[in-house]
């Protein structure tokens, strides 16, 4: 009685593989019959194995399960290219333009699209196709997840004036090496705005810098507004601390313009504001900031 059960459970989970596939869709082996080498490879591949992981061992080769599913899920329905091969009959991401390259991705990977549109939507607007930064699931990835190239190497050949920021004497560098950008980016987007402003109501930098989190009793006003880029580079600057100025009197004098009048820049003391001020990201005690 247990093993009918089991086994009625499991042809319930089944249901939707055992449907069938859609109109004008051949399955896979169809496929294979004239790109062996390429449906070979695509099952080897990280792609490949992972849908064939979303469907029980015993159904990979029912009609319409997962797997059987993957060419066309990228390439579209295969019927009229299977009776009459021509590349104008099938989706061939070589050369496509960013919505035809991406939309075999995105039919899965909706989440990753929204994301984009939403919150990173740079990338959106410049037309950056998930296979600008995605190897596709026949060639082998330089870096998971299933990346074009180096992680470190990634971003670079856009985004030329952070990767030159990384060289300046004050960088943000694990070593020698610069932080990978996703250590701080998310750049699919998500629920959260991971390397601008703020990430669950906090700064991004404080995942790292976690005595500067606080809360403080008397918090110094740019950490809520601007947060830690009104006062710091994010990837390297000239100046140590990675500060947008030379000095720490330019810095202040920016946001603080009407001084006390015994503050007489002229003189060395008072264009060292640290010196006395130096609770700068917030003070537990002294809402001027004073040395705790």
């Amino acid at each position: 009685m247990r093993k009918s059960l089991l086994a009625a459970i499991a042809l319930l989970a089944a249901a939707p593989l055992l449907a069938g596939l859609p109109k004008g869709w051949v399955g896979r082996d169809t496929c294979a019959t004239c790109h062996e080498d390429v449906a070979k490879a695509f099952v080897a591949r990280p792609h490949g194995k992972a849908m064939a992981d979303r469907a029980p061992k015993n159904l990979l080769k029912l009609e319409g399960s997962t797997l059987d599913r993957s060419c066309e899920s990228c390439h579209g329905p295969g019927e009229a290219h299977a009776n009459d091969p021509s590349t104008k009959n099938i989706r061939s991401l070589k050369g496509a333009s960013t919505a035809d390259a991406s939309s075999g991705c995105v039919s899965c990977h909706a989440a990753q699209k929204g994301g984009l549109a939403i919150r990173t939507h740079g990338h959106e607007r410049a037309g950056i196709a998930c296979l600008d930064c995605h190897v596709s699931g026949h060639a082998a990835p330089a870096a998971e997840p299933m990346l074009a190239r180096a992680r470190g190497a990634l971003c670079t050949g856009c985004h030329g004036s952070q990767t030159a920021q990384f060289a300046l004497p004050y960088a943000h560098r694990n070593g020698k090496e610069p932080f990978e950008c996703m250590s701080c980016h998310t750049v699919h987007g998500g629920t959260t705005v991971r390397g601008r402003v703020v990430e669950d109501g906090q700064q991004p930098c404080v995942a790292c810098h976690t005595e500067k989190a606080g809360p403080q009793v008397y918090p110094h006003p740019p950490m809520a507004v601007n947060g830690c880029i009104a006062c710091h580079t994010p990837h390297g600057s000239p100046n140590a601390f990675l500060l947008n100025r030379a000095s720490t009197s330019q810095l202040c004098l920016e946001c603080h313009t009407n001084t006390p009048t015994f503050h007489d820049l002229s003189k060395p003391a008072y264009r060292a504001c640290v010196n006395c001020h130096a609770a700068v990201h917030g003070s537990q005690r002294d809402p001027k900031l004073f040395q705790e």
